[in-house]
């Protein structure tokens, strides 16, 4: 199969209706079908053939998704290059995975030009096509797999690997989704995250399902507020962050059309659940996002009485705990189910390679609990877990207390060898704004002993300027890359 055929039926039926709508344009499906026939066209004229892996360097844009539809139009494979990340972080996406050409948006090509063999070529007013240097070959078994996406996962505690997604991975994934979602064409919904990041569960299932996408220009909360209104935005697909700044908001503009407010990328502050509830009266529903697996979990029946839950496994998949705290009803969560990985890229591990190590399920690495309701907690990463002379503890435990400290707007926490103990915690901090004096971190550690139990106490609290995230948002918690930006801060 191919997604493109998916959408095309789509557009069939709905040519009139629209698929996408910015703060200067609107395309209707019919309109996005053009473009996308043309844009095959010019990629054919290029030798773009089945089986080729292509980069996508391009922001969020009309034109990404016409892009994406148009390489899978001549039977070849997406590879995202996130334009967040620094010239060297892209580099290191092209020396894993083998990628043939490129396609950039013309005023940011230079930042790949390290890449490239030869002159990029101009196929439409603002996208450039270039081939590529072909650091390694495609692993055997790549093209057997029908791949629409090969995702270069963001890690957190170590190195990222390729992860990658056939269309029949991808549809089962959009069909599993929309068993919690229920989405149709009338459904209008705000995007505001990174399409390199966020593209198979969410963009692929609403022009499957004829909806229409409302591209913020900014990530302001009185935009968001405004375009919703607007356009009477039936749901939006967005990171605590953009509710957090949506909360803000000391106006009175209501959002009466929306339905769901799905909340992706990182945890759910309480906070700002109730902050957003305050000021719309509507619950922020809490998912289970993984690349590995799709979007298994949404908080969809109890999204105010279940703060903080994922919630409830959606019908295609089950969940299981592999205990690891006994005592604490904690276990690392392994799924099983619809449209699972079809395999990791380097080293090349297929599907079947990667579950038989746990009998069929796949082991998220991620520790968490099931209540007596069947709502999933998520606790923490097991390779995040801490471990002072033995006593273990997640991270996010000790950043809530530092977040509590009135002059701390934001902590990382993560652990550091030591020879005595094995790991000891160490911690960056962001100063709140307006705050003049900084206290010391004898002060802080002071605090600290107030609410935590002595081996969770960082034993070193240094502030920074910023806290180190991947370019999807996540803290990276590698101590010799925060090492660095703690000297660089000192």
């Amino acid at each position: 199969m191919n997604l493109l055929d998916l959408f095309l039926a789509t557009a069939v039926q709905q040519p009139g209706h629209p698929l996408i709508i910015t703060a200067r344009d609107e395309y209707t499906y019919g309109d996005f079908k053009l473009l996308v026939d043309g844009l095959i066209g010019k990629l054919k004229a290029q030798g773009v053939k089945p089986g080729d892996c292509i980069g996508l360097h391009y922001p969020n844009s009309p034109e990404y998704i016409g892009l994406v539809y148009a390489i899978w139009g001549c039977g070849a494979c997406v590879t995202p290059i996130p334009v967040e990340l620094n010239p060297q972080e892209k580099r290191q996406i092209f020396q894993h995975i083998a990628i043939d050409a490129l396609l950039s948006k013309t005023n940011i090509i230079a930042d790949v030009a390290a890449v490239q063999t030869g002159e990029d070529i101009i196929i439409s007013e603002q996208t450039a096509f270039a081939r590529c240097i072909k650091y390694l070959e495609k692993p055997a078994g790549f093209t057997r797999l029908n791949p629409a996406f090969v995702r270069f996962t963001s890690g957190t505690t170590g190195t990222s690997k390729g992860v990658v997604l056939s269309h029949e991975t991808v549809y089962e994934r959009i069909q599993a989704a929309n068993d919690g979602l229920h989405l149709d064409s009338s459904d209008r919904i705000v995007w505001l995250l990174s399409m390199a990041y966020h593209f198979t569960v969410s963009i692929v299932a609403y022009l499957t399902y004829g909806c229409t996408i409302l591209l913020a220009p900014n990530a302001f909360g009185s935009t968001i507020i405004q375009l919703a209104a607007k356009h009477k935005a039936t749901l939006t697909y967005a990171a605590p962050l953009h509710y957090n700044l949506m909360a803000q908001d000391q106006g009175s503009q209501a959002l009466p059309d929306l339905r769901l407010a799905i909340v992706t990328t990182a945890a759910l502050d309480p906070a700002v659940a109730e902050a957003f509830y305050q000021r719309f009266q509507i619950p922020l529903n809490e998912t289970y996002g993984i690349i590995e697996v799709g979007l298994p979990c949404m908080n969809l029946d109890k999204p105010r009485e279940k703060r903080g839950s994922v919630g409830k496994l959606l019908p295609a998949y089950e969940a299981r705990l592999h205990t690891i705290d006994q005592a604490a009803g904690l276990g690392e969560i392994q799924l099983r189910g619809k449209g699972l990985i079809d395999a990791y890229y380097e080293p090349w591990q297929e599907r079947h390679d990667i579950l038989q190590k746990n009998g069929g399920w796949f082991a998220t690495g991620d520790l968490g609990e099931i209540d007596e309701e069947a709502y999933l907690h998520i606790r923490g990463r097991s390779k995040e877990v801490i471990s002072v002379g033995g006593m273990k503890f997640f991270p996010q435990t000790v950043e809530a207390v530092l977040e509590s400290h009135p002059a701390i707007q934001e902590a990382c926490v993560f652990r550091y060898p030591d020879e005595r103990l094995g790991e000891i915690p160490h911690a960056h901090v962001v100063k709140t704004p307006g705050i003049d004096e900084l206290p010391s971190p004898k002060d802080i550690t002071a605090f600290c002993a107030e609410h935590l139990a002595e081996h969770k106490i960082p034993a070193q609290i240094t502030f920074v300027d910023r806290l180190l995230r991947t370019a999807s948002g996540k803290l990276i918690r590698n101590a010799s890359q925060l090492q660095a930006l703690g000297n660089m801060n000192a």
